[in-house]
């Protein structure tokens, strides 16, 4: 693993839990900040007063610097879009073909309720739901319209999701924490990522009286239960974050079909870096693919770093199980997995995003975004001053902010620097 020359050494980047009474010297100049905002929700970094590096100065852009600190506002709140529910917000994703609409998917809190055979209904309890949020980036939430939508299967379809990854052909796909789409006391553990329309006349639309599924989904395979987390490759290529294997699995739905079928005969998947990630229950370890470098970025929660898988290396050494009648479904080995951020510079990774060639990264445990460079070199530190175990997705819009998702207020919020215009 490689650190860049403005990385201190441990006990000084060692943030968890605690408050950041010190100020981060980062190298590029003595600059420092952090502290509290409006509210108590301010937001601050530290780093040099000049970038010395691009990828810096796009991480100074994103999260500020000095001794001000910034603002967090309330993009979305299910609470108000969804009166008398408790939804959850677990990942965000910008729609490519719309200007500035984001979409979040939403869950129930955990529920000790079963959901098992005998039950004549699905189990409502495990329905997903997805917000799209019309002009998010360009308003605050008293002027956004706010849409949400279910599919009439969710309880299979979008069970406790996760995350979502936008793809190409005006697609997207999610995927859910749960052992099984189905009732909870069969053996099978059938679950995997989901492959969907964003034309709103289809998502959540009345599914076609012939689906035999009853729903509008356009493709579905069912080898990753307990799914944390999803990114978009190509075409309709996605990978996925597989708790129950503590793998990365890679998937290829090839051709979608009609809203609502079932037929996943031409599907393929891969199994890359079996055994070695770890789910924590109920966060999300989100992913991120870097196309110009062929490489998967992932937030391995459950080991507290982040890591970069180099799937070229890998050949197949053996078949896994799978519920799909499909041909191919290998175990790879041989994967090049790198520990871009190890243990202890963050406590519970989260949320990852890539963007302009900077990682920028949600610490579960402390409630903070902290950016690096693709070789692993911290840039900056952003402090929500949220309580612990708050956030979670990150996304950077189109005005080049940082959105989060924040699971304890349950919302999603917009991180403004200081000195930053409204």
């Amino acid at each position: 693993m490689a650190f860049g020359s403005r990385l201190l050494p441990l006990g000084l980047v060692l943030f968890v839990g605690g408050c950041a009474s010190k100020p981060i010297d980062t190298g590029g100049g003595g600059g420092s900040g952090g502290g509290s905002g409006t509210g108590g929700s301010g937001t601050g970094g530290s780093a040099g007063t000049q970038a010395t590096d691009p990828e810096q100065a796009v991480a100074d852009d994103v999260l500020g610097v000095g001794e001000g600190a910034g603002t967090l506002l309330t993009i979305y709140d299910p609470a108000a879009a969804t009166p008398g529910r408790t939804l959850v917000p677990t990942a965000l994703a910008w729609n490519p073909t719309e200007q500035d609409e984001l979409w979040i998917t939403l869950r129930e809190p955990p529920s000790d309720q079963e959901c098992v055979t005998g039950m004549k209904t699905g189990c409502p309890w495990l329905e997903g739901r997805v917000a799209i949020v019309q002009g998010a980036a360009s308003a605050l939430s008293a002027a956004h319209q706010v849409e949400t939508k279910k599919d009439a299967n969710a309880w299979h379809f979008m069970r406790r999701p996760s995350s979502l990854a936008f793809g190409s052909d005006d697609t997207f796909a999610s995927c859910g924490e749960a052992r099984t789409g189905n009732y909870e006391d069969e053996s099978v553990p059938f679950n995997g990522p989901v492959l969907w329309s964003a034309d709103p006349s289809i998502f959540g639309a009345v599914p076609p009286a012939d689906s035999p599924t009853g729903s509008t989904h356009i493709d579905m395979l069912h080898e990753s239960p307990y799914c944390m987390g999803i990114a978009h490759e190509r075409d309709n290529v996605y990978w996925t974050f597989n708790g129950d294997a503590g793998s990365l699995d890679r998937y290829d739905f090839h051709v979608p079909h009609e809203p609502g079928g079932d037929d996943h005969s031409d599907g393929e998947v891969w199994r890359y870096a079996a055994g070695l990630l770890a789910r924590v229950p109920d966060v999300p370890s989100h992913l991120v693919y870097d196309g110009e470098r062929s490489l998967l970025y992932a937030a391995d929660t459950g080991h507290g770093r982040v890591v970069a898988l180099d799937p070229s290396t890998a050949s197949e050494v053996d078949t896994i199980t799978t519920y799909d009648p499909i041909a191919t479904h290998a175990l790879m080995g041989g994967a090049t997995l790198t520990e871009l951020v190890p243990p202890g510079m963050l406590a519970a990774p989260t949320g990852i995003t890539l963007y302009r060639g900077v990682l920028f990264v949600t610490d579960f445990d402390s409630s903070r975004i902290v950016a690096f460079d693709r070789s692993g070199r911290m840039l900056l530190i952003g402090y929500t001053n949220l309580p612990t175990g708050s956030i979670g997705g990150i996304g950077i819009g189109p005005d080049g902010r940082a959105y989060i998702t924040e699971r304890a207020g349950g919302r999603v919020l917009r991180l403004d620097p200081a000195g930053a215009p409204p």
